[in-house]
């Protein structure tokens, strides 16, 4: 059986890969996802305009609010 202190830090632990996994999509969509006027000249194609990613990356903060919202208000 695992003991309080090891659960804790367990989830310490999940939180704290969760947060970096999300800190690593956010700085993908905001050095790679902006559309801008170099690439499009030069015939590279941007993968989404800057109003989509920050729409994209706003639900992706309004859902994470949510949950955490959830967790605390259980417990």
């Amino acid at each position: 059986m695992m003991s309080e202190t090891a659960f804790i830090a367990t989830i310490a632990v999940f939180w704290l890969s969760e947060l970096a996994f999300g800190s690593l999509v956010v700085y993908w969509f905001v050095t790679q996802g902006f559309d801008d006027e170099e690439a499009t000249a030069s015939g590279v194609a941007p993968l989404e305009d800057r109003s989509d990613t920050m729409r994209s990356l706003g639900m992706w903060a309004a859902f994470f609010a949510v949950l955490v919202a959830g967790i605390l208000l259980a417990s």
